[in-house]
């Protein structure tokens, strides 16, 4: 299975998010087509940002105290 680039998946996201916006300014009718659409990519983006920086945090070592 091929690994999935998240950083590029962010990016894609946020271009199709941005051509919608600006779709939905020049246009009423386009905007209420494009909300629904537009609510999704922005939690996807959100959803996406956080796994990314889950992902690239080190893991925490544990101290133990001798005694």
């Amino acid at each position: 299975m091929r690994p999935i680039d998240i950083d590029a998946l962010i990016n894609n996201y946020k271009e199709m998010i941005n051509t919608l916006e600006y779709d939905s300014m020049r246009s009423a009718g386009k905007s209420k087509l494009n909300a629904d659409k537009l609510l999704a990519m922005h939690s996807l983006v959100e959803h996406y940002t956080r796994l990314n920086n889950s992902q690239k945090q080190p893991a925490k070592k544990k101290e133990v105290a001798n005694g």
